[in-house]
């Protein structure tokens, strides 16, 4: 139990391909960026819950324009955890440090890259083992028919150092957002990943549904809720967020 309840913890709170990268509260990541000088933070809490495991997590994202088209962006974590038979435990996740370039762009179509490292800055066992790094790179596209907008994916992930599972996991995703007025935005997002058990042959995967509501310009409220498919174990996930843009 102990060492399957460690990799969930690793891959529910490792914020790249397999969590949230995207406009919060997607998972499938969009080609935009900040433009130079301005800074958007993502407020992400989640709650999941596995088994008779409680996962929540909050992943704040601090996204800063150093040019037109790349951004540097930092998002750590604060993991807080329950399990049968276990005391709660809570700390520090694991930080990804990532940069993102969109390298082209031509109405309706643009594509980007996100790429960096996931570093083991985690407390109590809630994250990777200190001393390992798992790098991932995301390749991106964006369709923008507005009012309808298409995101899709295509990743790899580094497992460090984990007995038995993979040592690159492959990602694929997609994300629908439909503007329904300047206010409300609906999202549907799908994923698809390599199992990082070798043995199975299932792709698990997973559904999200979500809102987007802008309270005024610079600040959005957002609502999701997400359940996995052909994992193990099945996991049920909400997730409620606030993001504030601003110029420095």
């Amino acid at each position: 139990m102990r060492a399957s309840l460690h990799f969930s913890v690793f891959t529910l709170a490792l914020g790249l391909p397999l969590a949230a990268f995207a406009a919060h509260p997607l998972q499938t990541e969009d080609t935009g960026t900040q433009g130079a000088a301005n800074v958007e933070i993502e407020n992400g809490l989640s709650r999941a819950r596995f088994d008779s495991t409680t996962l929540t997590v909050y992943q704040p994202q601090v996204s800063v324009g150093l040019a037109t088209t790349v951004d540097a962006i930092v998002q750590p974590s604060v993991v807080w955890l329950r399990a049968p038979g276990q005391s709660s435990k809570s700390g520090l996740g694991d930080t990804n440090f990532d940069g993102k370039w969109r390298f082209w762009g031509s109405d309706p179509w643009s594509f980007a890259i996100r790429a960096g490292v996931l570093a083991p800055t985690s407390q109590k066992g809630l994250g990777m083992p200190h001393g390992d790094v798992s790098e991932h790179a995301l390749l991106v596209a964006t369709w923008d028919g507005t009012p309808t907008t298409v995101h899709a994916n295509l990743g790899l992930t580094r497992v460090p150092r984990a007995p038995g599972t993979r040592a690159t996991v492959a990602h694929a995703s997609a994300a629908v957002m439909q503007q329904i007025n300047e206010k409300l935005i609906l999202t549907a997002d799908g994923e698809l990943d390599q199992d990082p058990d070798p043995s199975r042959k299932a792709l698990p995967g997973s559904l999200l549904v979500g809102a987007i509501w802008t309270a005024r310009p610079g600040l959005d409220l957002d609502v999701g809720w997400q359940r996995s498919f052909s994992a193990q174990p099945v996991n049920r996930q909400w997730m409620a967020g606030l993001t504030y843009r601003f110029a420095l």
